[in-house]
């Protein structure tokens, strides 16, 4: 459990590190991002906690999370360069799988996989200009 612990705190942490750094003064951004983030989960495991980048660039947690699949889509700002994702999930054995997906426009642009009966994965990515 403890292992667990620190593997959602170093997933927060780099959530959140990327969300302070997102934020640009240049005025060439091609304008708000059809963002959509999916986080998928082996049968064998449960989602227990995502963060993702919101609309403005900054972090948004959300705990206590049950399931294989979780997914959602919005908005996000032109002036957010750095748009992230990061999950945590329990597998009942160590052949368990996460996955973690940035979709723009219904392109996948970022994804990462994390493998075990503890599971952390997280991925970033940074907007081209």
């Amino acid at each position: 459990m403890e292992k667990f612990k620190k593997l959602l705190m170093l997933s927060f942490c780099l959530v959140v590190l990327t969300a302070v750094f997102s934020c640009s003064k240049d005025d060439d951004n091609k304008g708000p991002r059809n963002v959509e983030f999916k986080v998928t989960a082996s049968s064998n495991a449960s989602i227990s906690s995502v963060v993702h980048s919101n609309v403005q660039g900054e972090a948004t947690t959300l705990t206590s999370l049950s399931g294989n699949n979780w997914s959602t889509k919005l908005t996000v700002n032109a002036d957010v360069q750095t748009i992230s994702l990061g999950a945590n999930a329990t597998a009942t054995d160590a052949t368990g799988t996460l996955k973690v997906q940035i979709l723009i426009d219904g392109v996948v642009v970022k994804e990462n996989t994390s493998s075990g009966q503890y599971l952390s994965a997280t991925t970033v990515y940074t907007v081209s200009k």
